[in-house]
């Protein structure tokens, strides 16, 4: 039963990452959802002693968004972000801040890092480097901030750490008319 259960949860999210999702679009707060997953990820990080270094723009803008979707995504970056750091010699930073159009979160580690070959494949689906992993959770990730309208890009220098940005349109995106 626990096999199935397993295989059946597997199922679900790589369907969920190739298919288009429905947003349950509502007001978020960034540093709010930012906030949530760390305390969720508390009980686990805590023994490790690992350091998280908070950067939370205070007047960050609201985001017209997936609240629980966001959440699922960061919980995945940054959950990845503090398992590659070996033994409690580390951290991970968070950033938020924003622009005219967007809002940004950049999430560093110096942990591992990614060398070129897991790189040039790392959205494959069941590609893993983890024990336990199954390969899925980057391909969610990357499929919940396109359906935002957002971006994800990845910087990693092995035995330096990773670091990732994710940039989603705000709510009051500012246009502005190019004089000519």
């Amino acid at each position: 039963m626990g096999e199935t259960r397993r295989l059946d949860t597997l199922l679900r999210q790589f369907l969920q990452s190739v298919r288009p999702g429905h947003l349950n679009r509502e007001t978020v707060r960034l540093n709010d959802v930012v906030e949530h997953v760390l305390t969720v990820l508390e009980p686990e990080m805590a023994p490790r002693g690992i350091s998280i270094q908070l950067s939370l723009s205070r007047d960050l803008p609201e985001l017209e968004a997936d609240g629980g979707q966001l959440f699922q995504a960061l919980y995945n970056l940054i959950r990845n972000a503090y398992q590659s750091i070996p033994g409690s010699e580390g951290g991970v930073y968070i950033q938020t801040d924003y622009n005219d159009s967007d809002v940004r979160i950049i999430i560093g580690d110096n942990g591992t890092g990614i060398s070129h070959e897991v790189m040039g494949n790392m959205y494959e689906p069941f590609r893993t480097t983890r024990k336990k992993g199954h390969g899925l959770g980057l391909l969610i990730v990357r499929h919940i901030i396109k359906e935002h309208g957002g971006t994800l890009s990845i910087a990693s220098k092995e035995g330096i750490g990773t670091k990732i940005s994710i940039t989603i349109p705000r709510a009051d995106r500012v246009v502005r008319l190019l004089q000519g």
